[in-house]
């Protein structure tokens, strides 16, 4: 299997080529990448991990943009890939800075790894995030986290990844965080519990998942999903991108306003993939 990975944010989208016809091999083809998510890097190490589990090897082929192939090195995606994968094309060799503060690169989560993961996002949200909303936006990513952990948790894992804006280039200053898990996606975690087993597909589940206090346990345990937009709260602006299965989700929320989108993708993923984006004026 070949998946084209092109252009900019291209597994935000709804669309992604991909071609059937490599047999036992996975091929994450990168080569006209031109801008990279966190969630693009984490699902790339999610789709080569999960293919290893299953069988398949993988190549990955390298931007021909020379600073997105060096970003996709300095964020640890090649280092994420299974032991015996190939790289296809020129890595430009760059003299790593330390980033700790801005920066996520790709990072294993497991329940070993998760203070690791919510010390690294507490740090890069309480260095560069304006004070009105830098603690709730930790709150909603401590919420992605807890439910890849809790909810997604597999053998493989999961990746997670993110990054700050300081507006320098688009005036607007914010940071992305994502997680993509390899577990058995939402709608399997739902559908135990019984209130939610007349849920028909992953769409439905997306859908029932980001309602308050909705989830596959019988425990009240908040609002679930739902708190993920209390940043909007305090005045900031959120987007959230959510897969699972064949299902899409991207809600856009400011203040008390909410447009959400659901829709099936062309092609299913394994787990869940969760990408958040916060900003402020």
């Amino acid at each position: 299997m070949r998946i084209e990975i092109v252009g900019r944010r291209p597994l935000l989208r709804r669309v992604t080529p991909v071609h059937r016809d490599h047999g036992g091999e996975l091929v994450l083809d990168t080569h006209g990448l031109l801008f990279a998510s966190p969630l693009d890097l984490a699902a790339m190490a999610a789709l080569a991990n999960t293919a290893k589990a299953q069988g398949a090897s993988t190549t990955i082929i390298t931007p021909d943009n020379p600073s997105t192939s060096s970003y996709l090195e300095r964020m640890d995606v090649l280092a994420r890939l299974p032991k015996g994968s190939r790289v296809q094309g020129s890595v430009p060799q760059q003299r790593r800075a330390p980033r700790a503060d801005a920066l996520l690169e790709v990072l294993p989560v497991s329940a070993v790894t998760e203070q690791e993961l919510v010390d690294r996002i507490g740090l890069i949200a309480f260095t560069h995030l304006d004070p009105a909303i830098r603690g709730l936006a930790f709150q909603s990513i401590g919420e992605l986290i807890d439910n890849a952990v809790s909810h997604g948790a597999s053998e493989l894992g999961a990746f997670a990844a993110a990054q700050v804006y300081t507006g320098a280039t688009t005036g607007r200053r914010g940071m992305e965080f994502a997680i993509c898990d390899t577990g058995i996606g939402i709608l399997e975690h739902l559908r135990s519990n019984p209130e939610n087993r007349d849920i028909q597909d992953e769409r439905e589940a997306l859908e029932r998942a980001l309602r308050p206090g909705v989830t596959g346990t019988q425990d009240k345990r908040g609002n679930g999903l739902a708190d993920l937009f209390n940043v909007t709260e305090a005045g900031g602006y959120a987007r959230l991108v959510l897969r699972s299965g064949n299902g899409l989700a991207s809600i856009v929320a400011r203040q008390h306003d909410q447009r959400r989108h659901y829709v099936t993708a062309a092609d299913r993923i394994t787990g869940t993939w969760a990408w958040l984006r916060v900003r402020y004026p």
